[in-house]
C-alpha cells in the first residue's frame, strides 16, 4: 500500500513539474475543442413488388435501398416483406486544435458498425462484409494565407443540399442523389475564399471525384486526380442564411486509365422565404464514360436527378419538413443483365450501376422534429418510395422511423 502511494505521488509530481510533461499539457490547452453527436433510432418498412413474388429490390452502388431505414437495411427485400431495425447511425467525436490565428487541425471520428446496423459507410465494400467500426469522416490541416484557406487532408465535399451527418439534415433518410450520384467525402487539397458575405468559392484536387466514399477506399483506386469547384451566393441573416451553390466536378472513375473521364454538374439552394419557412433543393446531371470496346457495352452511364425540400418552423422547438426527390438512371444494365458502366481499366468488365438498375426512382418523406432540450432532438419520419425498373415490375417501399439525436 505504501509503495503504491509513493508511486502515485511521484507520478503526480513529475506530471506537474517535469518540463516534458508540462510542455505536452500546454500543447493541448490553447485553442483545443472536443464536440460531436450521437444519433440512434428504430424504424419499420414494407416492400411491395408487383409481379413475381421472388423479385428483389436492388441495392445501389453503396449497398443501400430506398426507404426510411434503407441505409440501415440488410434484409432480403422480397415482395410483401416487413423489416424492423434498431440502429445506431453513428457516435461522432470531433477534435480540433488551433495554433495561433492562421493554422488549425481537425479530425472527425465516426463510430458504428455493421452489427449495429450503422449503414453502408461502416461496411467493407458495397454494403457487405465485416464491420469497420471507425470511419475517419474528416481529418485535415488548414492554413490561412492572405484571406484564403488552404486545406490538406480528408474533408466533406462542398456540394449538394444534404449533409454527411444525419443530425445536420432536416430528414432521417437521404435521397438517391446523395446515396448514389455525388461524392460525400474527399481526400486531397482544397482552396476556399470568401470574397464577401455574399460570395465564396471552393476549388479542390482530390483522389476520387465521382464515386461515393465509404471510408474503406473501395472505389478510390484511380491513378490520376480529379478536380471540382463550387461557387456560392449567400444572403440573409446568420442562422437563416439563404444560399445558392453552383458545382462542377471532372475526374476519372476508372483505375489505370487516363481517358474516358466522367463529370457532373450540380446546383443546390436553400432559400429562407420568411423567418420560419424555407424552400431548398438540388439538381444534378452525372455522366460516367465507359472504357469498353465490346459491342453492347459502349453506352456511357448517364444519370440525372432533382430534389425539392419544404421546411416550416412551427415554433422555436418544433418543425415540419417535406422532401421529394426524383432520380433517373438512363442506361443501367442491358437486357442480358450486362451493365453498361464498367468502372474498370481496359477490359470492359462491368460492375453495378450507380442506382442498382436502369430505373426511375420517386421518393417522398415527411418529418417532424421536437427539441427536447438544448441540442437534444427527437425526429420522426414517414416515407414512401416508388421505383420503376426497366427490366422488372414496379416496386414500392413504405415506412416509418424515429431517431434520438444529441449534439455536444
Amino acid at each position: 500500500m505504501k509503495i503504491r502511494f509513493l508511486f502515485c505521488s511521484i507520478l503526480f509530481a513529475v506530471t506537474l513539474y517535469c518540463p516534458f510533461f508540462s510542455a505536452r499539457a500546454n500543447f493541448v490547452k490553447g485553442g483545443f475543442e472536443a464536440f460531436g453527436n450521437i444519433v440512434a433510432g428504430a424504424g419499420w418498412q414494407r416492400y411491395r413488388i408487383k409481379g413475381t413474388p421472388t423479385n428483389i429490390i436492388p441495392t445501389d452502388v453503396n449497398g443501400a435501398v430506398p426507404g426510411v431505414i434503407g441505409g440501415y437495411s440488410n434484409a432480403i427485400r422480397i415482395n410483401r416483406e416487413d423489416e424492423f431495425k434498431f440502429f445506431l447511425d453513428q457516435a461522432e467525436l470531433d477534435l480540433a486544435k488551433s495554433f495561433g490565428e492562421n493554422v488549425r487541425i481537425r479530425s472527425d471520428l465516426d463510430f458504428g458498425s455493421n452489427t449495429l446496423n450503422s449503414g453502408p459507410r461502416f461496411t467493407n465494400g458495397a454494403g457487405g462484409g465485416a464491420a469497420v467500426g471507425i470511419v475517419v469522416e474528416q481529418a485535415y490541416a488548414v492554413a490561412n494565407f492572405f484571406g484564403a484557406e488552404f486545406l490538406l487532408g480528408r474533408f466533406n465535399a462542398p456540394i449538394g443540399f444534404e449533409k454527411v451527418d444525419v443530425i445536420d439534415n432536416f430528414t432521417i433518410s437521404r435521397s438517391a442523389i446523395y446515396r448514389s450520384l455525388r461524392p460525400n467525402t474527399l481526400t486531397g487539397v482544397k482552396f476556399y475564399k470568401a470574397f464577401s458575405d455574399a460570395f465564396d468559392w471552393h476549388i479542390y484536387v482530390v483522389n476520387s471525384t465521382l464515386t461515393y466514399d465509404h471510408g474503406d477506399m473501395t472505389f478510390q483506386s484511380t491513378d490520376v486526380p480529379g478536380a471540382g469547384t463550387r461557387f456560392g451566393i449567400n444572403w440573409g441573416d446568420e442562422g437563416k442564411k439563404s444560399t445558392v451553390g453552383l458545382s462542377g466536378i471532372y475526374g476519372n472513375d476508372h483505375p489505370n486509365g487516363k481517358t474516358h473521364v466522367g463529370f457532373l454538374g450540380d446546383v443546390d439552394w436553400q432559400w429562407w422565404i420568411t423567418d420560419s419557412f424555407s424552400f431548398g433543393g438540388e439538381g444534378i446531371y452525372r455522366q460516367v464514360n465507359t472504357t469498353s470496346s465490346t459491342a453492347g457495352r459502349r453506352k456511357n452511364g448517364k444519370y440525372y436527378g432533382a430534389l425539392a425540400n419544404f421546411h416550416y418552423d412551427l415554433s422555436d422547438v418544433f418543425y415540419l419538413n417535406f422532401r421529394y426527390d426524383y432520380t433517373n438512371d438512363i442506361n443501367g444494365p442491358t437486357n442480358s443483365g450486362i451493365l453498361v458502366i464498367p468502372i474498370t481499366s481496359t477490359t470492359g468488365t462491368p460492375t453495378i450501376s450507380l442506382t442498382g438498375a436502369k430505373q426511375q426512382i420517386h421518393e417522398a418523406v415527411l418529418d417532424g422534429q421536437y427539441a427536447i432540450a438544448d441540442n437534444t432532438y427527437f425526429r420522426v419520419e414517414f416515407g414512401y418510395s416508388y421505383m420503376s425498373p426497366a427490366l422488372l415490375e414496379s416496386q414500392q417501399v413504405f415506412g416509418v422511423a424515429g431517431i434520438f439525436a444529441y449534439a455536444f
